[in-house]
């Protein structure tokens, strides 16, 4: 749970820094929903998997999730050039 929740802060207080100014309140009501959504998803697959394999199994097969996206996210590099949380560019009427 203490992990859940400190995830949860820290992700919500980046979500501003990597959107366009527009889309800041937008993605970060997704973001907790997602956190939402995945706190509940996470005890019923458990019990779900747990029915075919035994109960440890079940928890690191959907340990395995979060910690490949750790490792992707920790080593996929931006593209050159890419900027992060600028404002998006509005059409100019010439």
């Amino acid at each position: 749970m203490c992990g859940f929740a400190g995830a949860q802060a820290v992700l919500v207080s980046l979500a501003p820094d990597l959107v366009a100014a527009d889309d800041r309140h937008t993605a970060q009501g997704l973001l907790n929903f997602m956190n939402a959504l995945g706190g509940g998803i996470g005890p019923a697959a458990v019990a779900g998997l747990s029915g075919i394999v035994p109960g440890p199994v079940a928890l690191a097969v959907l340990a395995a999730l979060p910690l490949s996206g750790l490792v992707l996210g920790l080593t996929r590099r931006p593209e050159p050039g890419a900027t992060r949380g600028s404002p998006r560019r509005r059409p100019s009427r010439n």
